[in-house]
């Protein structure tokens, strides 16, 4: 059997044990992953994370489900078939398993030598340069009892990289190196992945990497939630996990194929899960609870924009302590771009100032044609606005503390009223999401206000 995906696994169900004793690990668990993708399995202790990617990895049997690695099914595969499949996936585990009476370049060469077709001086040459990539060239001649912990860790994982392998299973890769160390082991594994087209599967508990990953991914008791279930975990370590992974755009991306009514109903659900953000603001000083409102409210405001067919959305919010209006929720030149970028404005200045002190909302024909328009941003941004409409963003007690735009390039028809009504509906919806970014900014949490770009 054949499959352009690198892993694909549908309806996999693993148990342990026997009779009374058989204990069910995962459940259903369906999802696939692309070449030179990087994903990153997230989940509390004993939810079936280790399970999966050992499955994965061919080191168990798959029992029930369709599972298919680098093109062969595993499921009902012989002990031959596995063997194979082991072969061309680079393991990264906890345990070093090196051996304790080769050097740290000996252990990486065996690796590369799986392959009959390399010779030893092959061998020994990428090992060196690999060993030297993750900081071990001063010590590709030591054994294993000379080196620390995490020296041995990055030995580990030269010998799981030196064959450039199709795949790559880590499961906490980084946990005994220093923040530095871990850094330069990602970064090379994403190297890989983007340069090479080596698709990557780990598991960690580090957030320091996580925005090296394109997608994250949750176990818990042995299911894989959706995004949107994710989204809503309300304590701050899964907001984390969750959307400090990198500028991709993977939750900007979901949102954008949904349609307008699945939207709707993810809005819906989110909502209701930001009434307890509104509650637990006080507590909620973490970075990774602050990115995630960022990351959803840009992904909403893009859709909506979307929706309304729009070339282009932006989220103004109020910076009391600077009196100015910012926006990071900017799509740079048109829609599908997915540029971020920071805009400031003072809150008095152009047409989202305008509608920020009164409150109206504000529909402009020909942008170039109003005295209140500010060009800067056009300039600022290398967008040719048309025409836009501006609805002021209110609180629970009434007060305006930001504006939502919706623009059209230069030649496009202006908003109707038709638009304005359903700009309206649509933003409502999202003030709860909204009331608590913006009451994160106003009390001047650490991280909440974006730095300049």
């Amino acid at each position: 059997m054949t499959d352009a995906l690198p892993v694909r696994f549908t309806g996999v169900n693993h148990y342990f044990g026997e009779g009374k004793l058989r204990k069910q690990i995962l459940f259903e668990v369906s999802d696939q992953i692309r070449p030179g993708e990087i994903v990153i399995i997230t989940g509390p202790s004993g939810s079936g994370k280790t399970t999966l990617i050992t499955l994965i990895g061919a080191l168990r049997s798959t029992q029930e489900g369709s599972l298919c690695v680098l093109g062969r099914e595993l499921c009902g595969a012989s002990p031959r078939e596995l063997n194979e499949v082991r072969k061309e996936i680079g393991f990264i585990f906890q345990a070093h398993n090196l051996l304790d009476s080769l050097t740290a370049c000996q252990n990486v060469e065996m690796s590369a030598l799986i392959d009959p077709r390399v010779s030893r001086s092959d061998a020994a040459k990428w090992a060196r340069t690999i060993l030297e990539k993750v900081g071990l060239g001063h010590r590709i001649s030591h054994y294993p009892n000379e080196l620390s912990g995490g020296e041995k860790q990055r030995v580990a994982i030269a010998r799981a990289l030196v064959r450039e392998p199709k795949l790559i299973l880590a499961d906490e890769p980084t946990a005994s190196l220093d923040k530095k160390s871990g850094r330069d082991v990602v970064d090379l594994m994403h190297d890989l992945a983007k340069d090479k087209g080596v698709t990557v599967l780990l598991v960690t508990h580090d957030n320091r990497i996580l925005d090296v990953a394109d997608r994250i991914i949750h176990l818990e008791d042995g299911r894989l939630s959706s995004f949107a279930q994710a989204v809503m975990q309300s304590t701050s370590q899964m907001m984390r996990l969750l959307v400090e992974q990198s500028e991709r755009g993977e939750l900007t991306h979901r949102v954008r194929e949904m349609g307008e009514e699945e939207f709707r109903e993810m809005l819906e659900s989110v909502t209701d899960e930001a009434e307890e953000f509104l509650r637990a603001i006080d507590k909620s000083n973490d970075r990774g609870f602050q990115v995630m409102l960022e990351q959803v409210l840009e992904a909403f405001t893009l859709k909506i924009g979307q929706l309304l067919g729009a070339d282009k959305a932006s989220l103004w919010l109020f910076d009391e302590a600077r009196g100015e209006l910012w926006s990071k929720v900017l799509s740079g030149e048109r829609l599908d771009t997915g540029e971020r970028r920071t805009v400031r404005v003072p809150k008095s200045s152009g047409i989202v100032g305008r509608v920020f002190e009164t409150g109206d909302l504000l529909n402009v024909p020909d942008a170039y044609a109003e005295p209140l328009f500010n060009r800067k941003v056009d300039e600022d941004t290398g967008f040719h606005t048309g025409s836009l409409l501006a609805v002021p963003l209110r609180d629970h007690g009434n007060r305006v503390f930001g504006v939502a735009e919706l623009l059209h390039e230069f030649g496009r028809e202006p908003f109707d009223e038709k638009y304005e009504e359903r700009f309206r509906d649509l933003m409502k919806s999202m003030q709860v999401l909204l009331e608590s970014w913006w009451r994160m900014a106003a009390k001047g949490a650490a991280g909440a206000q974006p730095a300049d770009d």
